[in-house]
């Protein structure tokens, strides 16, 4: 290495004495005029050194205060910012740390911020903190540079670690920005960031739409299935919100559902009431949480028409089958907490069912089909034997080879083990293929 640090050989022992040598001459890189390629190199070192090593490494806590003031630096090049991040992630928990995120309104850099603290465990209550900032920065209108997508993996990390530090009423706010972002996100394609070079041309060409994952031109709303060569902010904030939906829908969804006049009427009926309620009352008059249930559940309705189109590259296909079983399994969360969506779901699935049964390389797809059945299906009264198998019958017998799938499929038979032994011989006579 030609560093003019001292450098520390990769896979080795570094002893404690060793690495603080290390350290105290990479803050005076850090503090000499210019932070270029030697520091980010140091940053990078160093980084690789306390994320490989098994047991916790001490910094000096001088050298912390300097990461973290080059962290909050708004001339600090992003690079440096990203790498005194990830090193401060990996000493948590830190009795150093002075962060806050409350005053910070870029939202890059409360995203890197926030990653920090997040790392620390919840000591001081971090994580509530981490979060009532970030739903007060997406409550403003954000201009595009300080976009709300560097904030949404963030938020999904706080509703995962600890969703009671989200109060109703912001909770409200997020679940009407996401039915936005599901439903409303633009159809054109994005436009190249120009380089800056000589030869940019300024004169850039109109961005066309985006298509479908079989080359057609998309004639309805944006999806995670929707390609496109480049993407614009709200179609990224569209993709990040479907990866969290089923997280937030679990964590939020059902909070405050009174179904009317619940003390005396049946299951049924109150379905039925729900479903002209729901059908009659236009979407923007809806409660948030009512209004992002109905916006995800045209989501994944979407999701599965878009999964009858043939890919033009493998790996499409392969992102087809996982939004599909995200799709089902979407939906089957969205009828546990609102039963006036099974009807229009039991059609859509049977369809569903019928299609991809016969296709080897579905069958993931059928046990989410086959749990929204087993959670519906007396309640919409169909018939679905014939599902139920198919699945514990065609499915082990032809791919009891496939290790993933075997874990969850098995994984579906201890959840379902009760209904299954007590209502259907479906397990006695599927033995055989089930031992396999």
């Amino acid at each position: 290495p030609t560093s003019a640090v001292s450098p520390l050989s990769p896979g080795r022992e570094i002893q404690e004495e060793e690495l603080r040598r290390f350290v105290s001459r990479v803050a005076a890189v850090l503090q000499g005029p210019e932070l270029g390629p030697e520091a980010a190199d140091c940053l990078q070192r160093l980084h690789l050194t306390v994320a490989a090593t098994k047991y916790p490494r001490k910094l000096d806590g001088k050298f912390v205060e300097l990461l973290q003031t080059l962290l909050c630096s708004p001339k600090c090049p992003e690079q440096i910012q990203l790498l005194c991040a990830a090193i401060l992630r990996e000493m948590s928990p830190c009795n150093d740390l002075i962060l806050s995120c409350d005053e910070i309104q870029d939202a890059k850099l409360l995203s890197l911020v926030s990653s920090v603290l997040l790392a620390q465990g919840n000591k001081k209550g971090e994580v509530s903190a981490v979060g009532q900032r970030i739903v007060k920065v997406l409550e403003r209108r954000v201009p595009e540079s300080q976009s709300a997508r560097y904030l949404l993996p963030i938020l999904s990390n706080v509703i995962s670690l600890s969703p009671e530090s989200l109060t109703e009423e912001q909770t409200s706010v997020v679940s009407k920005k996401m039915a936005d972002w599901l439903r409303y996100a633009s159809t054109q394609q994005g436009v190249a960031q120009p380089s800056g070079g000589f030869f940019s041309n300024p004169r850039t060409r109109q961005p066309g739409p985006v298509t479908e994952i079989d080359g057609a031109i998309a004639t309805d709303f944006f999806t995670v299935l929707s390609v496109g060569q480049y993407y614009t902010e709200d179609q990224w904030l569209n993709m990040q919100a479907f990866s969290m939906l089923r997280n937030w829908l679990l964590c939020y969804g059902a909070k405050g559902l009174k179904a009317p006049n619940s003390d005396n009427k049946s299951g049924t009926d109150r379905s039925v009431m729900a479903m002209v309620s729901t059908t009659s009352t236009p979407g923007r008059l809806l409660p948030p949480k009512d209004r992002l249930r109905e916006k995800a559940f045209e989501y994944c309705q979407r999701l599965i028409e878009q999964s009858n189109r043939r890919p033009l590259k493998k790996d499409d296909g392969d992102l087809q089958k996982a939004c599909l079983i995200e799709a089902v399994t979407i939906m089957d969360v969205i009828c546990k907490q609102d039963s006036s969506y099974v009807y229009r779901a039991v059609s859509f699935l049977k369809i569903l069912h019928g299609r991809i049964s016969g296709d080897a390389t579905y069958a993931r797809a059928l046990l989410p089909i086959a749990q929204f059945f087993v959670n519906h299906g007396k309640m919409a009264a169909v018939d679905s034997d014939a599902i139920y198998k198919h699945l514990l019958t065609d499915i082990p017998a032809q791919l009891f080879h496939n290790p993933s799938l075997a874990f969850e499929f098995v994984q579906f038979c201890k959840d379902n083990t009760q209904l299954f032994t007590e209502t259907s011989s479906i397990f006695r006579q599927s033995f055989p293929n089930l031992f396999k």
